[in-house]
């Protein structure tokens, strides 16, 4: 899932945040890396997760008893004091750790750029994301939990939506990830506002015609259905996107 703004040194990747066991990243990552003179992601997961531990108060004093409970069961495996976290956070991060298995294509990108001295950096910082995440509701929350308990309530399911998600992502079929993306968390359109069309149009507003081969990955979910960060961004520059591949 490799695009480009055409007219420009410019290139978009759609990438998944977590490989299933056992699964290899495809050889079109490796590709759209070494074409590239710098890379974006979307944020530093190490700032993400320092930034979120700061709070005022314990989790479980400002949500519901019925959220606290709810987050609890699907954030079991999450390795940190729950109630140390931002309510947004704690749910992603906790849905999070449920999954089992490698650092996707992220991670592989900020290491091969810091082995070879490339430039790398971030569409966004974590405290933005955090904002994001704090503007959504408590109800909008719960329901988002309720929906990802249904999509995949138990461990086998999970994987399996991992796994399907991935045959998606590997063969680059749109239609197979813009469906899966409407699952679960993202079904609740508060949620899929601000997480992903949300966040979409501000990077697309910050765009500037880069002056070297620049490589710009983000999950894939962001890069389909509506209000995708590529119509957006074809929007902001006036040019059009074409698929390589």
């Amino acid at each position: 899932m490799i695009f480009e703004l055409t007219g420009t040194p410019l290139r978009i990747a759609g990438t998944l945040h977590l490989l299933p066991p056992g699964r290899d990243l495809p050889a079109w990552v490796r590709s759209a890396y070494d074409w590239s003179d710098a890379v974006f992601v979307e944020h530093s997961p190490a700032d993400f997760l320092r930034e979120a531990q700061r709070t005022d108060e314990p989790l479980d004093h400002v949500v519901s008893p019925v959220f606290w409970s709810r987050l609890q069961m699907f954030a079991s495996s999450l390795p940190l004091p729950l109630a140390g976290l931002q309510r947004g956070a704690a749910v992603v991060l906790g849905l999070g750790s449920r999954l089992q298995g490698a650092p996707g294509a992220d991670q592989a990108l900020g290491d091969w750029c810091a082995r070879d001295g490339k430039p790398f950096g971030c569409m966004e910082p974590a405290t933005e994301l955090l904002e994001a995440l704090a503007s959504i509701g408590e109800a909008q929350w719960l329901a988002g939990l309720d929906a990802e308990h249904r999509l995949a309530g138990d461990p086998r399911a999970l994987l399996a939506q991992l796994q399907r998600f991935y045959d998606f992502w590997r063969k680059g079929k749109l239609d197979g990830i813009a469906t899966a993306s409407a699952a679960g968390l993202f079904s609740v359109p508060a949620i899929r506002a601000r997480l992903l069309t949300g966040r979409n149009a501000a990077w697309a507003a910050r765009y500037a015609e880069p002056a070297r081969p620049t490589l710009v990955a983000v999950g894939a979910a962001h890069l389909v259905g509506e209000g995708s960060f590529l119509q957006a961004l074809a929007q902001v520059s006036g040019r059009s996107v074409r698929r390589l591949v």
